[in-house]
């Protein structure tokens, strides 16, 4: 791993859970239009470095949900896990938004798990969402960076409250469905020269 030189926004634990809250019902709403991505479990995926990690993420988002509306229904659409649980299932679900919040995970340990997050990077979520300290880059993984605070589709009143934690990282993301550019040659416009129509006999 390579250490980052490009400066991006610092993320903190209450903004990014405000964020997946905004994004997966629009996520759900894309897998019922699309009957190919039936099988995607609409929940969002946490996962976090260790327990104590993890419970304090449960405590976090157990207090936002107490504070919105739609309680039951935003519990039912969240799974908790660590990094080496994950690791250890064998035939993990596949969804739709997976979110890893690692930001005390060292370089190291993070090159212990990139396997992991590759896995869910190609095979497991359609979208991936991977805070980390600002000096580990996972561009050479093909995540690019991510400033949730550019998002026009975020509409947050209280912005100061949500980043005002104390533990911030740096967000990294992967979208299965626009991590390509479409080239211009693979454009029906281009196909079977148009310009010459009418003009040869092929």
């Amino acid at each position: 791993m390579t250490k980052n030189t490009v400066k991006r926004a610092d993320i903190t634990l209450p903004l990014l859970i405000e964020y997946v809250d905004a994004l997966l019902p629009s996520l759900t709403t894309q897998t019922e239009l699309s009957p190919e991505h039936s099988k995607d479990n609409s929940e969002a995926l946490w996962v976090t470095h260790n327990h104590a990690d993890l419970l304090a993420l449960q405590a976090q988002l157990d207090d936002t949900t107490s504070t919105n509306e739609n309680t039951e229904s935003k519990l039912n659409a969240r799974h908790l896990s660590t990094l080496s649980d994950l690791a250890k299932q064998h035939v993990p679900d596949r969804y739709e938004l997976a979110c890893f919040w690692l930001p005390t995970l060292s370089e190291e340990l993070t090159q212990h798990y990139v396997p992991l997050l590759m896995r869910y990077r190609d095979l497991y979520a359609a979208h991936l969402l991977i805070a980390l300290d600002s000096s580990i880059d996972l561009k050479p993984y093909g995540f690019t960076p991510f400033d949730i605070l550019n998002e026009p589709s975020l509409n947050i009143d209280d912005i100061q409250s949500i980043t005002s934690s104390t533990v911030t990282a740096t967000l990294w993301q992967f979208n299965l469905y626009d991590y390509k550019q479409l080239p211009n040659w693979l454009n029906a416009d281009y196909w079977a020269n148009p310009e010459n129509w009418g003009k040869h006999r092929w």
